[in-house]
């Protein structure tokens, strides 16, 4: 197993886990398309070394996620098994918004009609990616994956088809990649790839039948920001679990009531970032 941590700046380094394989993308030759540039780039070297698992995190993993390198190995090699391990950092967008294109429309407009037509692109002509439920079982931000290489192949595979359709359709095109699409509050020169990439992981592992285990924090390694609000976002993680397991469309309208009274009383909660 090896864990990549990508840096893009030398003053980054100090910063950097020894838990995690540092690497140098301070040459940065396509910065519109994040990391996913890297996946794309090592893919055939990393598969060449035959590792078990690999992933890749950011120079802001611990920030994020508050665990080492270490606790995050240590979990892995703790539950053996899995093709997909997930480290969501983000826990509030998980409870509170059914999906990850929910989440997103908001920040950036239109994000899930682009996914759909995508999706659509891709055969799959039923799926609007907004009706999806995705529970904590599947969901990911900031791309924090970890996978065997059946899961790395194929996704791979799956976001490459991106620029194949992006190259015989001009809007779609546009849509993707035009700079500053994305509308990006701390970089407004991204397009909408980047934040199309982040989501589609959760909806290909919901599609691709694969094992997948999500990171649960423990009261040790639970966020200090987030425990004033665990009872209310845990309660409503497990009600989208519930959904998904019954396919109950009464378990979904209480959830919906009870995110929606928990945004009304805490506006604030969704700036836990």
């Amino acid at each position: 197993m090896k864990i990549f941590q990508i840096y893009y700046d030398p003053a980054q380094i100090p910063l950097l886990d020894p838990g995690f394989t540092a690497y140098d993308n301070t040459s940065n030759l396509r910065p519109e398309l994040c990391e996913w540039y890297v996946w794309d780039k090592e893919h055939e070297n990393i598969v060449a070394q035959d590792l078990d698992h690999w992933g890749f995190v950011s120079w802001r993993y611990k920030e994020k996620m508050f665990l080492t390198g270490k606790q995050t190995t240590d979990y892995i090699t703790a539950n053996p098994g899995y093709d997909v391990y997930l480290f969501n950092p983000f826990l509030v967008n998980e409870a509170l918004f059914a999906n990850p294109w929910e989440q997103g429309d908001i920040y950036h407009p239109n994000l899930s009609q682009i996914a759909d037509s995508f999706m659509a692109k891709s055969g799959y002509k039923d799926i609007n990616v907004r009706e999806l439920v995705i529970d904590r079982r599947h969901t990911v931000f900031a791309t924090y994956v970890v996978g065997n290489r059946e899961f790395w192949d194929g996704y791979m595979a799956f976001s490459r088809r991106i620029f194949t359709e992006a190259a015989s359709d001009a809007e779609f095109h546009k849509q993707v990649f035009a700079p500053g699409s994305a509308l990006y509050a701390h970089d407004k020169s991204l397009p909408m790839f980047t934040f199309l990439n982040e989501r589609l992981i959760s909806t290909y592992l919901e599609l691709s039948g694969l094992s997948v285990l999500a990171y649960h924090h423990t009261d040790e390694t639970m966020p200090a920001k987030y425990k004033p609000y665990i009872a209310d976002i845990g309660a409503l993680s497990d009600l989208k679990v519930l959904i998904n397991d019954y396919d109950s469309e009464e378990l979904y309208n209480i959830w919906d009531h009870y995110r929606l009274d928990l945004l009304k009383r805490m506006p604030g909660i969704l700036n836990l970032w």
